[in-house]
């Protein structure tokens, strides 16, 4: 007995660097996510949260041993349109060009330095709009956060962040934040604020809030809502050809060639798809919203 106690001894004195070094390498790991919660929840770790505005987002990066702390948003450049397939007034319409690179910027949240746990809000998303696009939206959209802590030994760990933009776009195990209008199909497709515009964008590009084009953010918006994988890749006319037309007319500067109302011959919700050739193909979508002037007709202010 005591042999097989004194080489037990021995062989745990052997291992015991290595265990203990695993174990702070599995600290480490467990610490570099983002996790949260809305309102008086519990915290969790997914890589995305889903919520409304009028709820409290409450972020946490717990990181022991930590000397200093610091979050950042990551903000994709929406001043400029991606693409993946060329336009359709290009040479060689649609044909595919190769995954468009899209432009982030990471921005220190000042108001967060040093602290481990933080709340979200519009004040905060507001103080980091960016001067060079018209696209942004603070309070309704699409956000992504990296934390970053330097410990006491010098070490930096830090959460998936900047440094994790694949050849798709930045990878979805950056922490993302979306938040909607309401449960609604329009209030889940308000989640597509922020988010750049890819034309010819992937479904794995479109459910992963990384680009859209008008056709896939439709669909994607969909899934989302359903919690369904998105498997199928549409293009507008796929789009046209699966709903009922309610009305066709002519548009020049922005006046139909017929006088449309508002809940009368369309509703808010309905899609409207534009072809400028009448034995074309529809090659744009959209999603009516709302009466912008508010005089009942479907009218360019809207």
């Amino acid at each position: 007995l005591k042999f097989r106690y004194a080489t037990y001894m021995k062989n745990i004195t052997k291992i015991l660097p290595y265990l203990f070094t695993l174990l702070l390498l599995t600290q480490n790991l467990l610490a570099t996510q983002i996790s949260y919660k809305v309102d008086d929840g519990k915290f969790l770790s997914n890589n995305s949260v889903y919520l409304e505005p009028t709820q409290k987002l409450t972020l946490k990066f717990d990181v022991k041993n930590a000397k200093s702390i610091r979050w950042y948003q990551i903000i994709p450049d929406t001043s400029k349109f991606y693409k993946n397939a060329n336009h359709p007034w290009e040479e060689n319409a649609y044909e595919w060009v190769g995954y468009g690179k899209i432009n982030y910027n990471r921005v220190e949240i000042e108001s967060f330095r040093n602290k481990t746990e933080v709340e979200l809000t519009n004040k905060v998303l507001e103080a980091n709009r960016p001067e060079t696009t018209a696209y942004y939206n603070s309070e309704l959209g699409s956000f992504w956060f990296e934390a970053e802590a330097t410990l006491k030994n010098g070490k930096v760990v830090r959460s998936k962040g900047i440094k994790n933009v694949e050849r798709k776009g930045l990878s979805p195990k950056v922490f993302r934040v979306s938040y909607m209008l309401d449960q609604s199909y329009i209030g889940y497709l308000t989640t597509f604020f922020n988010v750049p515009g890819i034309f010819g964008s992937m479904p794995y590009q479109s459910r992963n809030y990384i680009g859209v084009d008008c056709a896939d953010v439709l669909v994607a918006t969909t899934k989302i809502m359903n919690k369904e994988k998105n498997t199928k890749n549409y293009n507008v006319s796929m789009l046209v050809d699966k709903f009922k037309n309610k009305v066709k007319f002519r548009i020049e500067d922005g006046v139909p060639n017929m006088e449309l109302h508002w809940g009368k011959e369309f509703n808010k919700g309905d899609f409207i798809a534009v072809n400028t050739n009448p034995n074309g193909r529809y090659y744009h979508i959209g999603m009516l919203y709302e009466d912008k002037n508010s005089n009942g007709i479907l009218d360019k202010e809207d």
